[in-house]
């Protein structure tokens, strides 16, 4: 009748077993990894001490940002009115949002305080490059600050110290030039 070979049958089962368990371990080493965000330093000075730099992840965020009021295709931070104001070494800085959608920036029009630290959250949702970055004029005379170049769909945040003289400048994407807008100093 059926004869059992040593080692056929009889050790199928644990070696699925085993083949199983040795799966499921890898599977859930994978998923015990945190998220990562785009890490950007921030360099902070308190006065009286040295120069640090802090190191920030950026973090989708889906809610409202506050101290940004966005009309049409224009960003103006704003204040809360009767709300508390920031002293120089509480300066959270200027956060605005800027999304790259069909070789198009969503904003065209970006206002902020003279002097004030500006944070540029970038979202490129084309497959594409973009960056931005911001100009004295559209001569590109002199440079502001520029941004990394990401492909997407990604995020990136940027940080950086807007011109101390009120005026109109110049943003762009320096992949695609017709990418562009005001960058408005108060």
């Amino acid at each position: 009748m059926y004869q059992k070979r040593a080692g056929s049958f009889m050790n199928r089962p644990y070696l699925l077993l085993l083949i199983c368990i040795i799966g499921t371990a890898i599977l859930c080493a994978g998923c015990t990894t945190q998220p990562r965000g785009e890490v950007t330093p921030v360099p902070t000075t308190v006065p009286g001490t040295v120069p640090t730099t802090i190191m920030t992840t950026a973090i989708p965020d889906t809610t409202s940002t506050p101290g940004v009021t966005i009309t049409g295709e224009t960003v103006t931070p704003t204040t809360a009115p009767g709300g508390p104001t920031a002293s120089p070494t509480e300066d959270k800085g200027e956060q605005v949002k800027i999304k790259a959608k069909n070789f198009a920036f969503d904003v065209s029009t970006i206002t902020v305080p003279a002097g004030s630290r500006v944070i540029v959250e970038f979202e490129n949702e084309d497959q594409a490059a973009h960056n931005v970055a911001f100009y004295t004029s559209p001569s590109l005379s002199a440079t502001i600050f520029k941004g990394e170049i990401i492909t997407g769909p990604r995020e990136i945040t940027y940080t950086f110290t807007a011109p101390a003289t009120p005026g109109t400048y110049y943003f762009r994407c320096d992949v695609h030039p017709t990418m562009d807008g005001q960058f408005i100093v108060t």
